[in-house]
Order: C-alpha cells, then sequence, then structure tokens
C-alpha cells in the first residue's frame, strides 16, 4: 500500500475521535512548554542541572510507581496522575535534548516513533492483512532486521534484550525469547531438574498458577537467605548458563 493511502486510512477518524485527539494535542504541547520553560536558562534551578543521566532514577520511580497503581488497582484518578508523571519524564529528556542541542526534540521523537509503529504494524496500516499472535512474532523479528539493515535471520533470538533489565524480567525476557524461537519448552520444566509448579499451570488456572509462582520464589528467596546465597546473582548466573546451553551448546 502507498504511503498516500496509509496515510488517509489513519486520518479517517469519527469527529469524536479528532476532537479527542486535538485536545490531547494541545494539552501535551502545553505541559511541554512547561517543561521547557523549566530546563531553560532563568527558569527552575534544579531542572536546569539535570541530564539525561541524573534522571535515570526518576524514570524507574516514577515507572515503578505507576505499575504499582495498576496492581493495586488503584482508582483511575491515581491511575492518571501517576501516568502523568511517566509522561513527564518524556518530555523531560526530550527537553533537555533540545535544550544541549542534541538533535531532536519532542516533535522528533512523536514523529520517529509514529513511523516506526506503522512500519511495524503493516498488518494494520498496509496490506498484510490479518495476523495471528504468534505470525506477528515472527514478523516482529523480521521487520526489526529490516530496519536495522540486517540480513533476514541474522538476527539472535537474545539480541536487543537490555543488560540492565531487573534480573527477574530479564530472566522471563530471555526464557520468552527462547520459547518464541522454539529453542526452549518452558512447560517442560527446561533447565531444572523437576518442576513442581507446572502442574498447578493450566488454561483455567491463572490466578492459581500466579499465586503458587509468587509463593514459590518467595520460598527461593527465604532458602537462599537461610544459605548465605545472594538470589539476584544465582539467577543472573542461572540465565547466563541457559543462554549459554542453549544458543551455543555449551554445558
Amino acid at each position: 500500500m502507498e504511503s498516500a493511502s496509509i496515510e488517509a486510512d489513519i486520518h479517517t477518524d469519527t469527529p469524536e475521535t479528532a476532537g479527542g485527539l486535538e485536545a490531547a494535542a494541545a494539552a501535551v504541547a502545553r505541559a511541554a512548554q512547561t517543561v521547557k520553560t523549566m530546563v531553560s536558562a532563568g527558569g527552575c534551578a534544579w531542572h536546569e542541572a539535570q541530564t539525561h543521566a541524573s534522571l535515570v532514577p526518576f524514570l524507574i520511580e516514577e515507572s515503578a510507581e505507576f505499575v504499582d497503581a495498576i496492581e493495586r488497582e488503584l482508582p483511575a484518578d491515581d491511575v492518571r496522575s501517576e501516568l502523568g508523571d511517566v509522561l513527564y519524564q518524556v518530555l523531560f529528556h526530550a527537553a533537555i535534548a533540545e535544550r544541549d542541542g542534541e538533535g531532536y526534540d519532542l516533535a522528533e521523537v512523536a514523529e520517529q516513533l509514529n513511523q516506526k509503529l506503522i512500519a511495524r504494524h503493516p498488518h494494520v496500516f498496509g496490506d498484510r492483512g490479518y495476523m495471528s499472535v504468534e505470525e506477528l512474532h515472527a514478523e516482529w523479528e523480521r521487520l526489526k532486521e529490516d530496519a536495522a539493515g540486517e540480513a533476514r535471520g541474522s538476527r539472535g533470538a537474545l539480541d536487543g534484550i537490555p543488560a540492565g533489565m531487573p534480573t527477574l524480567a530479564r530472566s522471563a525476557k530471555v526464557v520468552e525469547r527462547l520459547k518464541r524461537a522454539g529453542l526452549v519448552n518452558p512447560g517442560a520444566g527446561e533447565g531444572t531438574h523437576e518442576d513442581p509448579l507446572a502442574a498447578a499451570i493450566g488454561p483455567d488456572e491463572q490466578h492459581l498458577a500466579e499465586v503458587g509462582v509468587g509463593d514459590g520464589l518467595l520460598a527461593l528467596v527465604m532458602r537462599a537467605n537461610s544459605a548465605g546465597v545472594d538470589p539476584d546473582r544465582a539467577l543472573r548466573l542461572a540465565v547466563e548458563r541457559l543462554s549459554a546451553r542453549v544458543m551455543h551448546g555449551e554445558d
């Protein structure tokens, strides 16, 4: 499908939708200008002193608070407030980039994101038609290879996973990537001698499984504490062993 027709499809909003988007754009623009004023010379001394690096702890904290609001099922007003704090971090980083002449601003961040979303969803904005979740997983990897100018099939199953992710989140990401690539079968207890929790996991037992897994993880943390073992380090090393064994055939 030609880009012009894609743009036409994207902009066929109802009056109500268009009005909502215009209001959102105006509100974001006002917030962006407020942040830009604070980071500029003569604005707020604290904001002016911040850098991308100095803001990392705040980005992590605000993201965690948003997640907490969701998981605790707080009222919508509280969730909205926490989401606003996450948006503030995006606006803050974009304002710093513009102020320090890094070559981009908020508009370019948003435009690049929009182009990426359209390019990586040809089943929505192109002529690929409906695709199942399984097909989308495979398509996603191919599209990322194309975007990076890489040969099809050259991207490894674990490429692009940030090393700085929290250990448990990173281990879950590694296992999911290996599962998608058909390299492990988590249901078979890959990488463990036995999997006592597997029996509790079924299509109609998601909540029970979550409770069981949570209790099992906590029991392992207690066991690690009793043995004088750092559970975070133990998990990091276990993930590295699994990755090496599966990806490189190492013992």
